[in-house]
């Protein structure tokens, strides 16, 4: 196969004859990106919008909660230019940066960056792991926000330079959020351990016998023809 197809493909085949692996692809984590723009009017406020959301500080919430002020909030006239700007007030000198950065690209880099940034797309990096060792192609199945669903097929070839650890990103149109991701859904790779292919995670169905002694009706021992 090698000779035909002119490619290596030692990094394929070493696991299936030369260890015991298995198949056991993890999907460790998942991040959701948002393209900058470079413009810092619209960067920083970005970046305030998501402090803002962060929670509040405790020692902040527990001296509201005590009544206790700070001295500027007891003696407002000390205020200064630091009190009236945070590190996400825009400068002048960004401002002059940015305009002098886009009037440094040439035609085409303007309408490529203008497209990326007017698409304002969704961004989602995908890491996994191989746990079992065995490299196979990674099958997902997502879900989306908009109750739609769609199956990616990535070639095995992924694992070609780091078969431990790899990454992928994804791409989709504005407004079309990921809700589930499923590693192998339809159980086409004989992946071991079911409990690591899932974003969110989920809690997987089990049973637990009730006595220590082995039950007379397990089903997995069950033999209708010798009971009937």
């Amino acid at each position: 196969m090698e000779e035909a197809s002119g490619v290596d493909l030692d990094w394929f085949w070493r696991g299936w004859f030369y260890t015991t692996d298995h198949v056991d692809i993890s999907l460790d984590r998942v991040f959701q990106m948002e393209m900058d723009t470079e413009n810092p009017d619209i960067d920083l406020a970005r970046a305030r919008e998501d402090m803002l959301n962060e929670p509040a500080k405790v020692g902040v919430t527990a001296n509201e909660a005590e009544g206790l002020r700070t001295w500027v909030q007891r003696f407002p006239d000390i205020r200064d230019f630091y009190d009236e700007n945070d590190i996400y007030t825009v400068t002048n000198k960004e401002r002059n940066e940015y305009h002098a950065y886009l009037a440094e690209l040439d035609e085409i880099e303007r309408q490529v960056f203008n497209r990326a940034v007017d698409e304002d797309a969704e961004y989602y990096a995908l890491e996994f792991s191989n746990v079992g060792g065995l490299v196979m192609p990674i099958i997902l199945g997502l879900e989306f926000n908009d109750g739609t669903s769609e199956k990616i097929y990535i070639p095995a070839e992924i694992w070609r330079k780091n078969p431990h650890r790899v990454s992928k990103l994804l791409v989709f149109e504005k407004g079309k959020e990921l809700t589930q991701i499923v590693v192998d859904p339809d159980w086409e790779t004989a992946d071991a351990d079911l409990e690591n292919n899932y974003y969110h995670r989920r809690n997987t169905p089990s049973r637990v016998e009730a006595f220590k002694f082995r039950n007379p009706y397990s089903f997995a021992r069950r033999d209708i023809m010798q009971d009937i």
